[in-house]
């Protein structure tokens, strides 16, 4: 979630998407003949089930907080779900001429820049920031020479990571602290969840001994 700004009355947020070409790199078990010169997506918007996902951005303007998000699938609903579940307080949505932000309408005030008509800012009406993480987020994806798109969103989380403690700090030895501390965190939270579903396991199979031994003692009977 992001940082829940205190003082501000409302929260000026630029939203974006972005395609990448993203395939199964990794996955040895595809039931298809190898690609002769690798991944080649169609032009334009694309889906996760195309092999070219899209990628959201969400940014907040006055304190520079991004987030990335990676759908499985790109809806109208999601978008607000984002909104719902990642933002506190009233806030003002700056978007481009992409018809599904229409899922704003009656949720919040939003504002749209028309890109298909070269308009790229209308007085305080723009998608810049928006645009200027993606133009981070790109070469940092390129470094890695191709990834799966079932990775993908952790790629870009890392990114985002790095990004909001870069605005925080520039000591190189506090972002390093605070990147392990969110490894651990992110491990810690994955053996939470792992033991409470063990405990769960462990409390079925007791009631299934105590079943089986009950049965069996009628039966005996």
């Amino acid at each position: 979630m992001m940082e829940k700004l205190s003082g501000e009355l409302v929260l000026k947020i630029e939203i974006d998407e972005m395609y990448i070409t993203a395939g199964e790199k990794g996955n040895k078990n595809l039931d298809r003949e190898p690609r002769k010169r690798g991944l080649k997506a169609p032009p334009g918007r694309g889906t996760f089930e195309k092999d070219k996902p899209a990628i959201i951005v969400i940014t907040e303007r006055k304190h520079g907080k991004t987030k990335f998000f990676v759908p499985l699938h790109l809806n109208g609903k999601y978008i607000v779900d984002i909104f719902q579940n990642h933002i506190e307080g009233n806030i003002i949505v700056y978007h481009d001429d992409y018809p599904i932000y229409n899922c704003l309408n009656g949720f919040c005030p939003h504002f749209a820049i028309n890109h298909s008509n070269g308009e790229y800012a209308d007085g305080d009406i723009c998608t810049n920031n928006a645009e200027n993480r993606f133009s981070l987020l790109r070469p940092f994806l390129q470094n890695y020479r191709g990834i799966s798109k079932y990775n993908l969103q952790e790629y870009a989380t890392l990114c985002q990571f790095f990004f909001n403690e870069r605005r925080e700090t520039h000591d190189p030895m506090n972002i390093l602290m605070k990147f392990l501390e969110y490894i651990f965190l992110r491990f810690f939270s994955i053996l939470t969840f792992l033991q409470k579903y063990l405990e769960i396991f462990q409390t079925f199979s007791k009631n299934l001994m105590k079943k089986t031994k009950f049965l069996q003692n009628n039966e005996n009977k």
